[in-house]
C-alpha cells in the first residue's frame, strides 16, 4: 500500500530521492537565486532619480557591475547544483552562458515598457561585466591553472590583470563626469560658455547650429578670444539650452551676457530660466524678450527680476536647473555671436 501512495510516503519521511535532493539544496540555492531576481528587477524597472548628466552616466555604467555580480551569483548556483567545492572550466563556461541569456532576456523585456528600448550598447556592457567578474573569480582558483604547470600562476595573474584593466576602462566615463562637474564649478562666475570643452555635456542646440569662431572685429572685450556663432534656423524655437548650470545663483545680483550682431536690423531673442521645482507651464518660469541691435549688445538682468518670473511663486535661485536663449519663429535663418554668460555682483549691491 505504501508503494502505491507517494503522498503518504512523503508524510512518513520517505520522500522520493529527487524531492529530498531539492529540499536539501533549497537553503543553498535560495540566496543566489533571490539575488539574481532582485538584480534583474532593478535593471528592468530601475530609473535614475533625475535626468542629470551624472545620474545618466552612472546608470549606463551600472550595467557592468550589475551583471558582474549576476555572473558570480549564477556561478554560485552552478556550484550548488554540481554539489562540489571545486569548480571546473565547464562550470565557468556554463555560468557565463547563463548570464548572457539573462542579459538578453533583460534587454528584451524593456521592449515591453513604454519609452524604453533594447540597447546593443547595454548588452555589451552586460557581457563585459559578466566576463570580467567571472574571469577574476577563475583567476583566484589555483586548481584551475594546475594543468598549465609552471605557467599556470602566470596565466592566472595575466587574466586577473586583464579583467581589472577592462573594468577600469569601463568606468572611465565616471572620471570624465567628475572632471566636467569640477570644471563647471571652477568656471564661476561664468555659468555658460559655448566655446569650452567642459560645457558640451550640458549644452544642446535645438534647430540651431553652433560654431566656435574668432570674435568679430570691433568686439573689444573679446578680441583675441573665441566666441560662439549661433545660426538660428527658420524653424520654431531655435536656440541653445544650458542644462545643469552651476545651480546656486543666490549669492549674486545679476545675470550678464553679451551678443554681437552683424545683421542690418534688430532681431528678438528670448531668455528662459527654470529651477528644479518647475511645473513646465509658461507661467511657472522666467521668460523675457530682448532686442538685439547691430553691433555689441550688453544685457544685464537683475536676479530679483528673474526670481519674480513665475506668477504664483518665486523662482528658487539656489536651485537653477537650466536656462535657454532662443528665437521665436524667424522667417529666415540669421546669425548672432555669443560670449560667456556670467553672474556678477552681490545681492546687497545696488
Amino acid at each position: 500500500w505504501n508503494r502505491q501512495n507517494p503522498a503518504m510516503n512523503a508524510t512518513r519521511g520517505h520522500a522520493p530521492p529527487r524531492t529530498r535532493r531539492w529540499r536539501a539544496l533549497g537553503p543553498h540555492l535560495a540566496p543566489p537565486v533571490l539575488g539574481i531576481v532582485a538584480l534583474m528587477l532593478f535593471l528592468t524597472f530601475g530609473r535614475p532619480p533625475s535626468d542629470a548628466y551624472g545620474w545618466r552616466t552612472l546608470f549606463e555604467i551600472g550595467h557592468v557591475p550589475l551583471f558582474g555580480v549576476a555572473g558570480l551569483l549564477v556561478l554560485r548556483v552552478v556550484r550548488v547544483l554540481q554539489g562540489t567545492k571545486q569548480l571546473s572550466w565547464p562550470d565557468f563556461l556554463v555560468a557565463l552562458l547563463a548570464t548572457v541569456v539573462l542579459s538578453l532576456v533583460a534587454e528584451a523585456s524593456q521592449l515591453l515598457q513604454p519609452g524604453r528600448n533594447a540597447s546593443v550598447g547595454d548588452a555589451l556592457k552586460n557581457l563585459t561585466g559578466a566576463v570580467c567578474f567571472i574571469a577574476i573569480a577563475a583567476s583566484c582558483r589555483p586548481q584551475l591553472w594546475q594543468p598549465l604547470g609552471r605557467d599556470g600562476p602566470v596565466a592566472a595573474r595575466l587574466v586577473l590583470a586583464g579583467a581589472a584593466l577592462v573594468l577600469l576602462l569601463a568606468v572611465m566615463p565616471l572620471f570624465s563626469v567628475a572632471w566636467h562637474y569640477h570644471q563647471r564649478a571652477a568656471a564661476l562666475p561664468v555659468i555658460g560658455d559655448l566655446t569650452r570643452t567642459w560645457q558640451r555635456p550640458f549644452l544642446s542646440a535645438g534647430r540651431a547650429d553652433v560654431a566656435r569662431v574668432p570674435a568679430p572685429p570691433g568686439w573689444r572685450e573679446m578680441q583675441g578670444k573665441e566666441v560662439a556663432r549661433l545660426t538660428f534656423l527658420d524653424a520654431p524655437w531655435p536656440g541653445f539650452t544650458i542644462r545643469e548650470p552651476f545651480p546656486d545663483w543666490s549669492g549674486y545680483a545679476s545675470l550678464r551676457f553679451q551678443v554681437w550682431s552683424e545683421l542690418d536690423g534688430p532681431v528678438e531673442i528670448v531668455l528662459r530660466v527654470d529651477d528644479t521645482h518647475r511645473a513646465r507651464p509658461h507661467a511657472d518660469r522666467y521668460n523675457a524678450s530682448f532686442i538685439v541691435l547691430p553691433g555689441l549688445n550688453d544685457f544685464a538682468v537683475p536676479l530679483k527680476t528673474i526670481a519674480r518670473g513665475p506668477r504664483e511663486r518665486e523662482l528658487d535661485l539656489s536651485d537653477i536647473s537650466q536656462f535657454v536663449l532662443f528665437s521665436r519663429r524667424p522667417e529666415e535663418p540669421f546669425e548672432l555671436y555669443f560670449g560667456p554668460v556670467w553672474l556678477e555682483g552681490a545681492p546687497a549691491e545696488p
